[in-house]
């Protein structure tokens, strides 16, 4: 009886001892890129893969795979000299999600959604979908663009450019996310039409 107890006592011990070390190295092969977890990755990797190799399907069966963002550029006339020139490109999301991960109540969450739906319907839809998606598009970046250039310069034209950039598959898990396919589709240049004064509310100045 003795010996049982002792016996029992040495495997509850070894496996606690068992569950924290794996518990520890599957903390460290999800970890981010760090120098420890580098060093030691291969013996990592072999130890978790393909037994213990997560794989986050079971709960995200369509995990998010591509980033998508929007530039755009305008064709401007100087009011005082009547003069037409074309601006550099410029980032149209990029702000509006900065402005709403530093203020978490800002109304932005709509123009994002917005943006969003527009791109998916430009890219993906076909017919009268996708003709909404380009308005939707040519509405959201000219608001966008009347809040970001000089009041004295009367925008003429729009041009944008949706910038598609797909991740590296779960293979390739350890490369980052911008070493993946980028690719590129204009809308070609289009009049510059914005929202009404209470939509354009929306966008950060």
């Amino acid at each position: 009886m003795q010996a049982q107890r002792i016996f029992l006592w040495i495997f509850t011990i070894g496996l606690c001892i068992l569950l924290m070390a794996h518990t520890g190295l599957t903390a460290l092969y999800l970890s981010p890129e760090n120098p420890l977890r580098s060093r030691v990755w291969d013996t990592l990797y072999g130890y978790m893969d393909p037994i213990f190799a997560q794989n986050w399907r079971l709960f995200a069966p369509n995990p998010v795979s591509q980033h998508q963002n929007l530039l755009a550029k305008a064709r401007v006339k100087d009011r005082e000299t009547g003069v037409i020139r074309e601006t550099k490109w410029m980032d149209i999301t990029g702000p509006i999600i900065q402005h709403i991960q530093t203020n978490r109540l800002a109304s932005e969450g709509r123009v994002t959604r917005y943006m969003t739906s527009a791109i998916r319907s430009y890219v993906y839809d076909k017919g009268e979908e996708k003709k909404e998606g380009k308005w939707m598009l040519q509405r959201a970046v000219s608001t966008a663009l009347e809040q970001r250039l000089p009041s004295g310069k009367k925008i003429e034209e729009i041009n944008i450019r949706i910038v598609s950039n797909t991740f590296p598959r779960f293979e390739q898990r350890s490369k980052p996310d911008n070493e993946g396919i980028v690719q590129f589709r204009e809308t070609g240049w289009m009049p510059y039409r914005p929202a009404a004064s209470s939509a354009g509310e929306e966008w950060p100045r």
